[in-house]
């Protein structure tokens, strides 16, 4: 207790890192027993918020709160695919992340289920088109820096979520949704309703560039899914993670054949998963990344899509392959521009020139020529943030 007020006692270093007040009364609230209390914990007491509630960062670091330089975290210049953090706290067959460790992982919340994505710039979302081409956007809410989403208080969380309605919807044109197979360019943005704030627990992935091949290397998914198959289990409060090595599509579609099972596999899909399926995307994880650590940085390799069944041997998940979608050769969606190494992300508080129109109709009306859309798509994700050129 502090000035007659009620606050947690926190672990010492925990508190000065988010900028509370270190004040003395944790060995009182144990009863006195723990002489070693006060040492180790204090009762932090919040900064004092400004008329604007403003969040005031941790000591002997800066941040411009009004984004006029918000590609700078203290010191440190922000490059896309570069965790800044590693707090280590205490998917299916997967561990739990720590907090931060996947800073570009968003957690989407659609009505009554959820799916994941996956931060590119300021303004977009990356996620799977199938959670959201007939979502609502009154009922589509974003989550970032998000790590235990119940907010359940057993995990340490040394800066606060950032939560962003969405204003704009953006379906891949060529998207199919398919019952029985697959769906086909099953990638959408979601346009945010204001610039995130760049801070150590909200960070873009790198996008790849479209000769990158990562058959053969391990990626990494992470989501807030089903961890294990049991029916009815919802998904996890905590952020889980899972390796996974990336298939070749000649071992994807034999591993299916494998189980009788008729797989259409299109250029723009990989595969990626266990022969055994103890690491495997679940129910929920829909959206999510699948990353590659490339050249010292996470670049974004897939956008987990589909798969039949969960953790199953010889059934590995099926993922949107993002670096054949940003092939202007291929598709009409091109990600970024080449951006040189070390270069500043965040480019744009607007994408200038972006087409609107109302987004609780379907992205891409049937009446809409097909030409036009291509024309639109294209400018969407120019803002975005490249693996830096080889």
């Amino acid at each position: 207790m502090y000035n007659n007020a009620l606050h947690s006692c926190t672990f010492s270093f925990t508190c000065w890192l988010v900028g509370g007040q270190l004040h003395k009364g944790c060995s009182e609230a144990g009863g006195g027993l723990d002489v070693m209390a006060d040492l180790l914990f204090t009762c932090c007491v919040p900064a004092t918020r400004s008329v604007a509630a403003v969040y005031h960062p941790p000591p002997t670091r800066r941040e411009d709160i009004d984004h006029r330089n918000n590609e700078i975290i203290g010191s440190t210049r922000i490059e896309c695919g570069v965790p800044q953090l590693n707090f280590q706290k205490r998917i299916i067959g997967g561990n739990e992340a720590y907090f931060g460790e996947f800073p570009w992982q968003a957690h989407i919340r659609i009505a009554g289920y959820q799916c994941g994505g996956v931060l590119i710039n300021r303004l977009f979302v990356a996620t799977a088109a199938h959670c959201i081409h007939r979502a609502r956007l009154k009922d589509v809410t974003v989550f970032l820096g998000e790590y235990d989403t119940q907010n359940t208080g057993h995990y340490i969380e040394p800066l606060p979520e950032q939560v962003h309605k969405v204003v704009q919807k953006i379906i891949h044109p060529s998207f199919q949704y398919r019952v029985t197979q697959p769906d086909r360019f099953d990638l959408a943005l979601l346009r945010l309703s204001r610039p995130v704030l760049y801070r150590e627990n909200v960070l873009p992935i790198c996008l790849p560039h479209q000769s990158d091949i990562f058959k053969g290397q391990t990626g990494v998914v992470a989501g807030w899914g089903k961890t294990d198959t049991t029916y009815g289990k919802t998904g996890t409060n905590i952020l889980q993670k899972a390796t996974v090595p990336i298939l070749s599509d000649e071992e994807c579609l034999q591993w299916h054949d494998h189980k009788n099972i008729n797989l259409e596999l299109f250029s723009e899909m990989f595969c990626a998963g266990h022969s055994d399926g103890h690491m495997d995307a679940c129910l929920g994880d829909s959206g999510g990344p699948l990353i590659v650590y490339h050249e010292g940085r996470w670049t974004l390799a897939g956008i987990t899509s589909a798969g039949f069944g969960c953790a199953v041997d010889h059934q590995p998940g099926i993922y949107h392959k993002v670096s054949d979608t940003s092939s202007p050769h291929k598709s009409p969606l091109v990600f970024a521009h080449d951006t040189p190494r070390h270069a500043k992300v965040g480019l744009a508080n607007a994408l200038p020139g972006t087409p609107t129109y109302s987004l609780d109709t379907p992205a891409h009306p049937p009446d809409t020529p097909a030409h036009s859309l291509d024309r639109q798509w294209k400018g969407w994700l120019t803002h975005g943030t490249r693996q830096p050129t080889r």
